[in-house]
């Protein structure tokens, strides 16, 4: 008997120490930052990071330009007033460094576009002087330059490139800092272009300096691609060169997107490949260039299986299953390989008829930046794409129904084949506005995170699944508040830690920021 009460409670004990066991595994911790009046949904913000202790936010309302430095428990601990960037400001930029970051932004007055910046420390102070970066004279008859910002993955080199079309020609002009603002290099450069047949990629640039984008000539229907070039222009170099990317006879693409691989010096293409007998998608094209002959190495053109389809949700057509995916993000491989994650997208009117997608909700990628160096088997930071909160008040279309569905993730060997493919079947859509759809990832190293919002009984929860370096899903326990009437915007979300997300969160009418750690 004695035996048997302490087999008893020897099984109760290893019951709760898995229970706990579990939970630890499996748990998260949410805390909520402090909700300002000011802050409405109608307001625009941009996660920062983490930088010490803190969190810092920017948020532009009512043309005010606000700097929130929160602690460890989201309480505000400051809000500081931008008094130096003009209420004007249409575009603005933000890179993080570990301690410090740079704001790029700029404004119009009269028929002059002004671009400044300055570089602020963790806890808020600006550093040094606010600099005069550029100016450009709007003209009369032809399209108004604006200035993009983009930088290298060490973030030792920043571009600022401005584009515009006229007479027939294309027109890009750049400027090259370093990590401290300091002028290396600036060209101008004219491109034949015929608006109605070409397209022009986003300039990216690599560690080395060198600026790079897509140009590409369609057919007769605008998302079919027929020919593409990867421009590249070397630091100091004069021009730009053209790399070739060959296609087969009669092999269309679309929605090309550049990926710079620092690490293994070279740069990968993908699109999406039609089948050659109809005009629907039915693989994944991908061209291998090298980074120091700038020579196409090889292509490879992977058409998917049928088995395929049937592991997608609700999509009894074949010949169209693919048609709505869109690139979203891509990961590297420390060995030259690479995952594509992609996703399910398109819209509907309420009373009937389809959108033309085009090149999708975000077009092509922002960079998403990060400084974690501490993954295994995907290195470094992975710059994929982080969504645009939209204010409800910009968007017009009350009759418009956005669709985010499924997720697929193919993985490529070095040699550009296909390893595996998974996938995450989700259904979910939102009239008036996308905020609360689509996902975000966080990268922990061993295994990718996939984040994204689904509804049980009419209560919103963050479904938490992870991908595995064989392809296999993990589900992990489902983020619930503990807090009523706060609803997440997973896609928005920012990675400010190896396994920490800011995720903001709209609460009454107001917006909130939800820190997890998982």
């Amino acid at each position: 008997m004695q035996m048997y009460k302490m087999m008893k409670h020897n099984i109760i004990l290893m019951f709760i120490i898995a229970i706990f066991g579990i939970t630890d595994v499996a748990g998260q911790t949410i805390t909520y930052s402090e909700v300002e009046k000011s802050d409405t949904r109608n307001a625009n913000f941009e996660i920062l990071g983490k930088f010490g202790e803190s969190f810092l936010i920017y948020k532009n309302i009512n043309r005010r330009q606000d700097l929130t430095i929160y602690n460890n428990d989201m309480t505000i601990k400051e809000i500081l007033k931008l008094d130096f960037v003009s209420d004007k400001t249409s575009n603005i930029n933000f890179i993080t460094f570990p301690d410090h970051f740079l704001i790029i932004w700029q404004y119009q007055k009269n028929n002059i576009i002004y671009c400044k910046a300055a570089n602020m420390d963790g806890a808020g102070n600006i550093i040094g002087n606010v600099k005069d970066i550029d100016t450009t004279k709007v003209g009369l008859f032809s399209s108004t330059p604006s200035y993009d910002v983009t930088w290298s993955e060490d973030k030792k080199k920043i571009l600022m490139y401005k584009v515009h079309s006229r007479n027939d020609e294309y027109h890009i002009a750049l400027k090259i800092f370093d990590d401290v603002l300091t002028t290396l290099d600036s060209t101008r450069y004219a491109l034949e272009y015929n608006d109605r047949r070409e397209a022009f990629g986003d300039l990216q640039i690599d560690n080395e300096g060198t600026v790079l984008f897509t140009k590409e000539k369609q057919n007769s229907r605008p998302e079919y691609i027929n020919t593409l070039d990867l421009n590249f222009r070397k630091l100091f170099q004069r021009d730009f060169s053209i790399t070739k990317i060959t296609l087969e006879k009669n092999q269309l693409i679309e929605d090309a997107r550049v990926k710079i691989d620092n690490l293994n010096k070279q740069y990968l293409v993908n699109a999406f490949a039609y089948k050659k007998n109809n005009g629907n998608v039915g693989g994944i094209f991908t061209a291998l260039i090298s980074r120091d002959s700038f020579m196409l190495v090889k292509t490879a053109v992977n058409m998917f299986e049928d088995s395929l389809i049937a592991k997608l949700s609700g999509k009894p057509d074949y010949r169209t299953a693919f048609d709505n995916f869109f690139m979203r993000n891509i990961i590297l491989k420390k060995d030259g390989g690479f995952i594509i994650a992609a996703e399910e997208y398109y819209k509907q009117r309420r009373f009937g008829g389809n959108f033309d997608n085009g090149y999708g909700p975000y077009g092509y990628a922002n960079p998403y930046n990060r400084y974690y160096s501490s993954y295994s088997d995907y290195y470094l930071y992975n710059r994929g794409y982080y969504g645009f909160y939209r204010p409800y008040d910009s968007n017009n279309g009350r009759d418009v129904i956005y669709n985010y569905d499924d997720i697929i993730s193919f993985s490529f060997t070095k040699d550009l084949k296909l390893q595996w493919n998974s996938i995450i079947n989700k259904t979910t859509s939102d009239v008036e506005t996308d905020n609360f759809l689509s996902f975000s990832n966080m990268n922990a190293g061993a295994e990718i995170h996939f984040l994204f919002l689904q509804k049980d009984n009419n209560k919103q929860i963050i479904s938490h699944q992870a991908l595995q370096p064989n392809g296999e899903i993990i589900r992990y326990a489902t983020l619930k508040s503990r807090e009523s009437g706060y609803y997440f915007m997973p896609r928005l979300a920012r990675q400010t830690g190896s396994r920490q997300m800011i995720v903001p969160c709209i609460v009454r009418n107001n917006i909130a920021f939800a820190k997890i750690d998982f």
